[in-house]
């Protein structure tokens, strides 16, 4: 009897071993999986962009591999600072907002929409039906108009407001000939200030008193006093600490 329980007991050490020699890498293999994860960032500094990639392990969060940044180069965005429609603005270390981020699918934390910087990036590669960039066929067919609209635009992606530039982007894509109409910059600048006091009224109710007032002090600047902004502003500012 004896001897059955110790062959019982060999069988059962066998089976455990093997087990682990096989269980153990497989979960390697798939927390690895899981751990790998890439994105593409942009600077609104210089519109420049780059590609990370880094593996942290989840569960027993393990940096088996420390980020990597590889540069690349976005033709719309070179053509934008090219034609000094952007201007770097010659900041270091440069800020970078992210743009896309995949792997760790059960582990992933997701970002603000506000902080998303695809909300202007993905119109880097919007093409027509003959493959043409759209919004660079905009800009060379109304460059007064696009010296206008790009700093505006810069100067949001610098701010982190992201949300409102799809909505401008249709604006002046669909605005009839801008060049040719005086009242274009007016109604821009229209559109613009509204995004921006919009952004102070998100901010207010999240009670961020002190970046409410930032942001009403741009609908007031770019919006010749915008009303609404100011009174904001006053409430924000009996509220803020």
């Amino acid at each position: 009897m004896a001897k059955k329980k110790t062959k019982n007991g060999r069988t059962y050490t066998i089976v455990t071993l093997i087990s682990i020699i096989v269980l153990v890498p497989i979960a390697y293999l798939v927390l690895c999986a899981y751990g790998e994860r890439s994105g593409v960032e942009f600077s609104p500094d210089d519109f420049s962009m780059r590609r990370f990639d880094y593996q942290n392990l989840p569960l027993i969060n393990w940096t088996r591999r420390g980020i990597r940044y590889t540069s690349f180069q976005n033709d719309t965005a070179k053509t934008l600072v090219d034609k000094d429609w952007i201007r770097d603005n010659g900041r270091l270390p440069k800020r970078w907002h992210l743009v896309s981020e995949s792997g760790g699918r059960f582990f992933f934390n997701g970002i603000p929409a506000e902080c998303d910087a695809r909300f202007l990036t993905d119109y880097f590669d919007v093409v027509d039906a003959k493959g043409k960039v759209w919004i660079l066929q905009w800009n060379e067919a109304n460059p007064k108009s696009a010296k206008i609209y790009w700093p505006l635009i810069a100067e949001m992606a610098r701010q982190e407001l992201y949300l409102p530039i799809p909505g401008l982007m249709e604006f002046v894509l669909n605005y009839p000939k801008p060049d040719e109409h005086d009242a274009f910059e007016a109604d821009l600048l229209k559109q613009v200030s509204e995004a921006w006091y919009q952004a102070g009224i998100t901010d207010q109710l999240k009670d961020s008193h002190q970046r409410a007032i930032e942001r009403f002090d741009m609908a007031m600047a770019k919006g010749d006093g915008h009303p609404k902004a100011q009174q904001a502003k006053e409430t924000s500012q009996s509220a803020a600490p």
